[in-house]
């Protein structure tokens, strides 16, 4: 009789979303970087709603946060969307990228010459002081995923960060210079889905929030109009 030798086993594929914090009041127009008080507009409120709703089909089991208001308010939001409702998690490896303590505060317009040290951040990220680079904030981005992964393999789960650290971990991923970080753009309310097989990244998508209002029926115009509506 001939032996049958078993296949092994193939690791499960797990699901991480890796999200931007939604739109944030700033009636002033500053960098807001690390400051408090600056919490999710009426806009930023139906973003997370839509990006709830997107999720309640994904069967996320956490929610790893940054200790940010925005992000910690978009974790809240969108929870309510989701059943079972998961644990929010607060992560410091998700927040925001520490280049923003040098520019916050300050109004776009004026950032240009108040704050000459951006236009060497552009460039190369991480090499003047106050400043990380593209390979730290990957890294802690990624931390918090591989926890993720240990955690809920063969699940699904969710990660809520900021523009810089995910857009460092997604020029990264595709193993591309530092001056391009800032070349992907991973708009507020917007979000990467990631699959692992085990610990290995085996596919990347990018979902604008415009993407996100679609997949669950609603058009651009018709969030636009529900944040208008929205007396708060």
């Amino acid at each position: 009789m001939a032996q049958v030798t078993a296949s092994p086993t193939a690791s499960p594929v797990t699901r991480c979303y890796l999200a931007r914090h939604c739109d944030v009041a700033n009636p002033d127009g500053v960098l807001y970087g690390h400051l408090p008080n600056f919490p999710l507009s009426a806009k930023g409120r139906q973003q997370a709603a839509v990006m709830g709703r997107y999720l309640a089909e994904a069967g996320i089991r956490a929610i790893y946060t940054s200790p940010l208001q925005r992000a910690q308010e978009t974790a809240d939001l969108l929870a309510t969307e989701l059943f079972p409702f998961p644990p929010v998690l607060v992560r410091p490896e998700l927040v925001e990228a520490e280049f923003g303590r040098y520019l916050q505060g300050t109004r776009y317009r004026d950032v240009l010459w108040r704050k000459p040290r951006w236009w060497v951040h552009m460039v190369w990220p991480g090499l003047v002081p106050g400043d990380e680079s593209m390979g730290s904030m990957a890294r802690r981005v990624e931390r918090t995923i591989r926890e993720g992964l240990r955690e809920r393999a063969g699940e699904a789960f969710l990660c809520i960060s900021h523009g810089d650290p995910i857009q460092a971990f997604w020029a990264t991923s595709d193993h591309r210079l530092p001056w391009a970080l800032h070349r992907l753009q991973c708009s507020k309310g917007g979000l990467l889905e990631l699959r692992y097989r085990g610990e290995e990244l085996i596919s990347k998508t990018y979902l604008s929030p415009e993407a996100l209002a679609a997949s669950v029926g609603l058009s651009g115009a018709a969030t636009e109009a529900a944040a208008v509506a929205d007396p708060s």
